[in-house]
């Protein structure tokens, strides 16, 4: 095997002018640049599989799909059974780059330009040069070499015995063989020089890509006990298998109901919260073994010390919850570490001896899906110089001895309140480390990866600020700035009297200005030690009350018991001297100069709410332990007799007990039952709103996005005009609404109605009104829709017919869009849209009928308008006008028009004197007939007729002056026109007289 990193070159030489060059020189000069690309491609990019070499066989039987489907870009190309490998390019650790290849025209020249390679055939191949790699010990395992039809048919044309070659379809389990494209280097041996010149001669540099296939055992075989060993693989391989194997492992909740009413019911919900410890153990064990951790857990194994720790049997009340929450910090780091075990694809410095020459492929047909661990194929292994997986190891040694550091430190500590800032949704190395670990300097090393990486480790926060940085703003980060803080750790607080915890929450909330509520809630009622007893069931002593106050001071000052012993003691103290409250004194004491001040009943206790009674109202308690800003931190105690806090939850909203004020704002007190959903303001604001009507409630109330609506077309049609009263949480509020009826009412149009006068083209609707129910006190609004003002009425015609004329224009057509508002009493309206009104002004056909068309040539009045002869036909719209008196017939048919004006003195001349002149005028006078009439305006555009002469002489020549011409409305002795027409041509409303 020609493997080339063995050994570098490390130098080279500069060539002088006419200097005689040695092999030795040339080949150094070669191997030195050779040597540097292949160390760049290996050591600052990568090695492996980069992209592509996709397998597939075309089995008809198990993919059919593959075989002649409709390609798309990147499929592979296949015949019926053979097996097909997609472009694709790797890197060796040798620094070879290997792609697909095709051979070309020249033997040293090949193509890569192609999508992918179709093997058809396949023969048993020897390697020549023996490569390690495939050998065990010193015998190389079985291994066939694909051949496609292109090598086949010049081994073949290059005297290849054809019996070697089989077709791909014999090959028996071949979803079971593991491609492997291997690039066989080797040096062909210098023959001698045979020419007269030798210069060109040299050892042949040989580097053949063969494509091979091995079975899946053989190659799982050389990974175990093959002559070289694969390391790169083997050890990525194992992050893959171990990534297989690790469970998948969340943490329960701790769910909270109304059926927790007594601490051991709460103790035993934190405890049934503890769960998968044998997975968790299991799926660590198996990480540290990967990583070469070391785990000194005292002689205990890892599922041991995990069920020590984490079982509640012997721990005390104030305990099981920092247990449950070391739980979760372990979860969170062992899904840390596994969600990183899959980023590991870095290698600094890549071993040559890996895979020099060889990529493999894994099995033929791998679906190579996105996620998926596909077995025997070379991942690709990046230099860190092209990603930042590289400190991904770090993080995973750095948390798995996190884990092992937390289950070592972990301590019941009993310490006063403090609260830390901290985060909330981020990793558990950037949150504030907790309470309940010993903050000792190798935790503190392996808390947070980018600080330790930085030496800033002691820049951490926490409880315990030993260890931390001496600055102050590690010291007391509250007092500095805390915008990047999201979330506050509140501790300390576990196994003291709760009011104590309260009074020291609140103290530091307002000392530091913090934005967070605190409630206390109990599990169960009992008598109270400061109920209203009578005098004589208690004995108050002040000489026990003293001894108590010198107990406690000697506790104090000689630092005896535990701070919590102490609190509690105080706080029985402070019960007893409660009682004096409702003490009665003697009125003698005061000659003593003694007054007795009873407590302020408004300054009395903390109001704590039952915690059943609580979730009935709210939901979404979390342990969480703390709070973020703006949200609610919950204490939860059993009884005013034992009543130490024994755990604590948070709701990430301020929130109020039941005795906290509640309000309700409407933007309207009056609605209409049609009227869109109005908003409510309520407070609190996520309280629950409910409406009543005479104590009824009605479902009016809906939700959207958060915010509540009150609907008023939910609202039954038997509370329309009723009050509405509401209640938030269940509280009255002092807020009434009234939803009104809308009124219920149709409109239709009626008879369309004309005028007897034709020539006026206005036509008169009937709008038909009706309402249902009751009418007293509506108003109706019409909008007629024709620029008209509205039409308002407080009563309808007692036929409910409401009457409009629309201004319109002979002969054209317009159309409207009316409306009808129907308004009531209370402002409650509808508003109706009437049906489209398409109406024509009163047809032309009125005006046309029986109208005369005078047409005359006035000798002596009129210039030009001597004739001999001359004969038209009268034109309207381009139909022939004939009239009810139609002149005689010409009997020399040489006149066919109904229009004549000549001076032959025929039987067609018309003779007559112009009124009041004695000037001869060739009258003609056409009456249009009613079928006239409907046939002119039935071409008339928007009420014009169009009225011309066309000549009528036949052979002979028409006048072509104009004639003078009048057109009267039936009966009516006035003209509507008086004129020449221009060219003889007319264009007319007969109904206004108006021309264009």
């Amino acid at each position: 095997m020609n493997t080339k990193l063995d050994n570098i070159t490390t130098q080279y030489r500069k060539f002088n002018e006419n200097q005689a060059l040695t092999e030795g020189q040339l080949n150094e000069f070669i191997d030195y640049f050779e040597d540097q690309d292949r160390l760049s491609r290996t050591r600052l990019s990568g090695v492996g599989v980069v992209c592509g070499f996709k397998s597939a066989y075309s089995d008809f039987i198990f993919q059919p799909a593959l075989v002649k489907k409709e390609s798309k870009p990147g499929d592979l190309d296949l015949d019926f059974n053979t097996i097909g490998i997609t472009q694709g390019v790797g890197v060796t650790t040798d620094g070879d780059l290997i792609t697909l290849r095709k051979q070309g025209n020249n033997p040293s020249e090949v193509g890569i330009d192609f999508n992918s390679n179709s093997y058809k055939y396949y023969r048993d191949y020897t390697d020549k040069v023996r490569y390690e790699h495939f050998c065990i010990a010193g015998k190389q395992i079985p291994l066939l070499e694909l051949i496609t039809q292109a090598e086949y048919d010049q081994l073949k044309n290059q005297g290849a015995n054809v019996a070697d070659f089989k077709h791909t379809q014999e090959i028996t389990n071949v979803y079971d063989k593991i491609v492997i494209l291997y690039l066989e280097s080797y040096s062909n041996e210098e023959s001698p020089c045979e020419d007269a010149d030798c210069d060109n001669t040299g050892a042949e540099q040989v580097s053949n890509l063969k494509v091979l296939l091995a079975d899946s055992q053989a190659v799982s075989d050389l990974m175990a006990k093959g002559d070289a060993k694969d390391t790169i693989y083997k050890l990525h391989n194992a992050y893959e298998e171990l990534f297989d194997h690790l469970p998948k492992i969340e943490a329960k909740r701790v769910i909270l109901d109304p059926e927790v009413t007594e601490a051991q019911e709460l103790k035993k919900r934190f405890q049934t919260a503890i769960s998968a410890v044998a997975e968790l153990s299991d799926g660590f064990n198996a990480i540290a073994d990967t990583f070469k951790v070391s785990m000194n857990l005292g002689g205990q194994t890892l599922f041991d010390k995990l069920n020590s720790l984490l079982s509640f049997t012997g721990q005390g009340v104030d305990d099981y919850q920092y247990r449950y929450d070391l739980l979760k910090d372990l979860i969170d780091t062992y899904n840390e570490i596994k969600g990183l075990i899959l980023h590991l694809d870095a290698e600094c410095c890549p071993g040559i001896a890996s895979f020099p020459k060889h990529l493999l492929l894994g099995p033929v047909g791998a679906k190579l899906e996105l996620g998926d661990h596909t077995r025997f194929r070379h991942g690709f292994y990046n230099s860190p110089v092209t990603t930042t997986e590289d400190e991904n190891y770090e993080r995973v040694i750095m948390l798995a001895n996190r884990f092992v550091q937390k289950i070592n430190g972990f301590q019941s500590y009993v310490g006063a309140i403090k609260i830390t800032p901290s985060n909330m949704y981020v990793r558990l190395g950037d949150k504030a480390i907790p309470y309940y670990y010993d903050v000792n300097k190798p935790l503190l090393a392996q808390w947070n990866f980018e600080k330790t990486k930085t030496d800033r480790e002691t820049y951490n926060l926490s409880y315990h600020t030993t260890n931390l940085a001496g600055e102050d703003f590690v010291q007391n980060p509250l007092n500095y700035n805390i915008d990047n803080n999201d979330f506050y750790r509140i501790e300390g607080h576990l196994g003291l009297p709760y009011k104590t915890a309260l009074q020291n929450i609140n103290d530091l909330k307002t000392k530091y200005g913090l934005a967070f509520d605190v409630i206390a809630l109990v599990l169960q009622k009992g008598e109270k030690p400061d109920a209203e007893v009578p005098v004589k069931e208690k004995t108050v002593s002040i000489d026990d009350l003293r001894k108590q106050l010198v107990t406690i001071s000697s506790d104090i000052s000689n630092q005896k018991g535990n701070s919590q012993n102490t609190l509690l003691n105080i706080s029985k103290l402070d019960e007893k001297l409660r009682l004096l409250n409702q003490a009665e004194f003697s009125k003698e004491t005061t000659s003593d100069g003694i007054t007795v001040v009873k407590q302020d009943p408004k300054k009395g206790d903390v109001v704590s709410e039952l915690l059943s009674e609580f979730l009935e109202r709210k939901s979404g308690l979390e342990h969480v332990a703390g709070v973020e800003p703006g949200g609610t931190f919950v204490l939860i105690y059993d009884s005013e007799t034992k009543n130490q806090v024994l755990a604590d939850f948070s709701l990430p909203y301020l929130c109020c007990s039941k005795k906290d004020p509640v309000s309700l704002i409407l933007p309207a007190t009056a609605l209409c039952q049609k009227d869109a959903p109005i908003a409510m303001t309520i407070v609190p604001v996520n309280g629950e709103v409910k409406a009543f009507v005479n104590n009824t409630q009605i479902p009016a109330i809906t939700q959207s996005g958060g915010q509540s609506f009150f609907d008023p077309s939910l609202v039954n049609a038997t509370y329309l005009g009723q009050k509405i009263t509401f209640t938030v949480n269940d509280d009255p509020v002092d807020v009434q609404l009234i939803v009104y009826e809308q009124p219920v009412a149709s409109v239709v149009t009626g008879a369309v109605t004309y005028g007897a006068d034709t020539s006026d083209p206005n036509a008169t609707v009937d709008f038909h009104v009706s309402v249902t129910g009751n009418n007293t006190g509506l108003t109706y609004t019409f909008n007629f829709g024709d620029g008209t003002p509205l039409l308002t009425l407080t009563t309808l015609p007692g036929n409910g017919i409401v009457q409009h004329t629309y201004a319109l224009i002979a002969g054209k057509e317009d159309t409207f869009n009316p409306t009808l508002t129907v308004t009531n009493k209370n402002g409650c309206s509808i508003n109706l849209a009437v049906a489209p009104l398409t109406i024509t002004g009163q047809m032309t056909v009125v005006c046309l009928d029986g109208m005369r068309v005078v047409i005359q040539y006035r000798h002596g009045i009129d210039d030009y308008h001597e004739c001999n002869d001359a004969s038209f036909n009268l034109l309207g719209n381009q139909h022939l006008i004939t009239g009810s008196t139609p002149p005689p017939p010409d009997p020399r048919g040489l006149r066919k028009g109904n229009v004549h004006l000549s001076n032959t003195n025929g039987d067609q001349d018309r003779h007559n004197i112009f009124p009041g002149t004695n000037s001869l005028s060739r009258y003609n006078e056409i009456v249009i007939t009613t079928d006239e009439a409907v046939q002119l305006a039935a071409g008339a555009s928007d009420g014009f007729v169009t009225f011309s002469l066309e000549c009528a002489l036949v052979g002979g020549y028409c006048h072509t002056g104009v004639a003078y011409t009048q057109l009267f409305l039936a009966n009516d002795p006035t003209p509507i026109y008086s004129g020449y027409p221009i060219g003889n041509f007319l264009e007319i409303n007969p109904c206004t007289g108006e021309k264009r």
